[in-house]
C-alpha cells in the first residue's frame, strides 16, 4: 500500500487549469490522486523499467500555481527537450522526469521516463508502463542502496 507524504489536498478546478494550458485530459487515476495528494511523495518510491532497475518516484508535480514545482513551470523549462505531446507530472530526485505521453493515444497516454543527460528527445525518453495506476503498482521498498539507480 502506498503512503503519499507532504501532500496537499487541490481543487479539481486548479488541474483543470493545468489540463487546458497543456491541452489535455488527465488521465482518472491520476486526478483522483492528485486531489488529495498534490505534490506529494509516495512510500515505497522505486520502481524498474526495460533498461532501468531502481528509478525513483520522487515527488507528483504542483498544479497550485504559487506552490514549489509547480508542474507548468517545470514543464516551460524543459519543452524545448521534450517530443510534442509529452507532459511531465512527477520528478525523480536527480531531475529527470515520469511524463504521460499522449502521442499514440490522447485519450489514454502511457508513462514514459525521460531522461535530462541525454542530449535526443529520441533517445531521452524511455517506456515505463501503460498508465499511472501501473505505475503505482509498480512501486516498491529496495532491500538496499544496491536496488537504487544512483
Amino acid at each position: 500500500m502506498i503512503e503519499w507524504l507532504f501532500g496537499e489536498p487541490i481543487d479539481r478546478s486548479v488541474i483543470r487549469n493545468t489540463e487546458k494550458a497543456f491541452g489535455v485530459t488527465f488521465p482518472d487515476d491520476y486526478v483522483e490522486c492528485v486531489l488529495k495528494n498534490n505534490g506529494g511523495s509516495p512510500m515505497p518510491n522505486v520502481y524498474d523499467f526495460e533498461g532501468r532497475k531502481g528509478a525513483v518516484f520522487g515527488r507528483l508535480l504542483n498544479h497550485d500555481p504559487n506552490g514549489p514545482n509547480n508542474i507548468l513551470r517545470m514543464y516551460d523549462a524543459i519543452q524545448d527537450r521534450l517530443p510534442e505531446g509529452i507532459y511531465p507530472f512527477a520528478e525523480d530526485t536527480f531531475g529527470n522526469f515520469i511524463c504521460f505521453d499522449y502521442r499514440q493515444d490522447k485519450e489514454n497516454p502511457s508513462i514514459v521516463f525521460w531522461d535530462h543527460e541525454k542530449t535526443s528527445c529520441k533517445t531521452a525518453i524511455f517506456p515505463v508502463c501503460r498508465s499511472f495506476t501501473e505505475l503505482l503498482n509498480k512501486l516498491y521498498e529496495p532491500e538496499d542502496d544496491e536496488d537504487i539507480d544512483w
